[in-house]
C-alpha cells in the first residue's frame, strides 16, 4: 500500500458529539451445538463527517455488528445486550415499528452484492420514483413550482439529479432497466444512491466493494469520500482488507473474534500497530515498489461456541504469556486516540 494515500484525505470533524455510539455490545446466538458468543463488549464510536473502518478476517463479527445496529439479525435464537445510542435513543430498546423509521431514513446500509438488495420485479425507475415519494415531498413541490411541470415529471427530474450525483449518466434509459440488466458498479452506485434519497446521518457499506473489479472499486471508494464531505455523512465501512480501509478511512477499528482490539486513526494503525493481530494483518497487504513476500497470521478464528478462555487470540499470539490464556484484557487507551486491548500494555493482575 502506498502510504501517499494517507495524505489525500480530508480532515474529519472529530470534535464534539458522536452521532452513533455503540456500547457494550454482546451478540450470541443458539445453535444446536451451544450458544455461539459472536460479539463481546464491542464498543465504539462514529462522528459526523467520518469514515470509520472495521476491518479483520472474515468470521470476526463485522457484519453482525452492523446488522445488529438495525436489529436486522432475525432474534429468536439471538440473545443481545449493549446499548446502541443515536439522537439520545438506544436503538436497541426501540419496538418494530420506531425503528422502522430509522432504517433508511438516518441510518442506511449498503451490502456487498448490489443485484441481490435491488428488487429484481420492477424497474430501476420505478424503485427510486417510490423512495423520492416516500422522502422527498418537499423536493417535488419546489420541482414542480420553478419548472410548471406535473408531479412525475419533477419525480423523474430528481432521480435523474440524484443519479448523476453518484456518476451515472443515460439516466433516462437506465430508469427503464431491471437489476439484472445493469453491471455490478453501476447496481452499486444506484443502490448508494438509494441510500442516500433522504440524507442519512450514517451510511453502513458492509463489503460495499469487494465484488467489484480494482477500476469500478476506486470509482466507488473515491464517491464514499466525496459524499462525506458534501453530505456531512458518517460511513461506517465493513472490510476486510487494510489497504482499501487505508484509501479512504479516517480511523480504523481492528476485530478479531467478536472483539474490537485495536482503535486508532489510520496513520496511527499503520505507522505504529501495537496488537499483535493488527501487525499480522497489516503484514499481509502487500506494498507498492516493494518485492517482499507476504505474511500471515497462523491458525484460524476459533470456534465461538467453544471460545479460548482469556485473550481470544492468544493461540495465535507470538507474544502470548500465561496471563493471556487466563483473563480478558481491558480496553487501555494509551493515547487521546488509540486504544488496544492487549496485555502487552495492560498488565491486569
Amino acid at each position: 500500500m502506498n502510504k501517499s494515500v494517507l495524505n489525500k484525505k480530508p480532515e474529519f470533524a472529530s470534535a464534539g458529539e458522536p452521532v452513533l455510539q455503540v456500547k457494550g455490545l454482546n451478540v450470541a446466538f443458539n445453535t444446536p451445538r451451544g450458544q455461539a458468543k459472536i460479539l463481546e463488549g464491542v464498543s465504539f464510536n462514529l462522528f459526523p463527517r467520518e469514515i470509520l473502518a472495521l476491518v479483520g478476517e472474515t468470521g470476526s463479527g463485522k457484519s453482525v455488528t452492523a446488522k445488529s445496529i438495525l436489529n436486522l439479525i432475525p432474534g429468536h435464537s439471538r440473545e443481545t445486550k449493549g446499548q446502541v445510542i443515536l439522537g439520545g435513543k438506544d436503538l436497541l430498546s426501540m419496538s418494530p415499528k420506531n425503528l422502522q423509521e430509522i432504517r433508511g431514513k438516518r441510518i442506511s446500509m449498503v451490502f456487498q452484492n448490489p443485484q441481490s438488495s435491488i428488487n429484481p420485479v420492477f424497474t430501476l425507475g420505478e424503485q427510486i420514483f417510490r423512495l423520492i415519494r416516500l422522502y422527498l415531498s418537499d423536493d417535488i413541490k419546489a420541482v414542480m413550482q420553478k419548472n410548471h411541470c406535473s408531479q412525475k415529471q419533477a419525480i423523474e427530474s430528481i432521480a435523474r439529479e440524484k443519479l448523476n450525483e453518484v456518476g451515472l449518466t443515460d439516466t433516462r434509459r437506465m430508469l427503464k432497466l431491471y437489476a439484472g440488466q445493469v453491471s455490478g458498479g453501476m447496481a452499486q452506485r444506484y443502490r448508494i444512491a438509494l441510500a442516500l434519497l433522504s440524507s442519512p446521518e450514517i451510511l453502513i457499506a458492509d463489503e460495499a466493494t469487494s465484488a467489484l473489479d480494482v477500476t469500478v472499486q476506486a470509482h466507488i471508494l473515491k464517491l464514499m469520500r466525496e459524499l462525506c464531505g458534501n453530505k456531512q455523512t458518517a460511513i461506517m465501512f465493513i472490510t476486510h482488507d487494510l489497504g482499501i480501509a487505508a484509501q479512504i478511512c479516517d480511523r480504523i477499528a481492528v476485530m478479531y473474534a467478536g472483539r474490537i482490539v485495536e482503535i486508532a486513526d489510520t496513520k496511527t494503525i499503520f505507522k505504529n500497530p501495537l496488537h499483535p493481530y493488527t501487525r499480522g494483518l497489516l503484514k499481509a497487504v502487500p506494498k507498492l515498489g516493494k518485492n517482499e513476500p507476504l505474511s500471515f497470521v497462523p491458525g484460524m478464528i476459533p470456534d465461538l461456541t467453544n471460545p479460548p478462555p482469556g485473550c481470544r487470540f492468544h493461540r495465535r499470539c507470538d507474544k502470548a504469556m500465561k496471563i493471556c490464556s487466563e483473563q480478558k484484557p481491558d480496553n487501555m487507551k494509551l493515547e487521546d486516540n488509540h486504544a488496544v486491548s492487549c496485555f502487552l500494555y495492560n498488565h491486569k493482575k
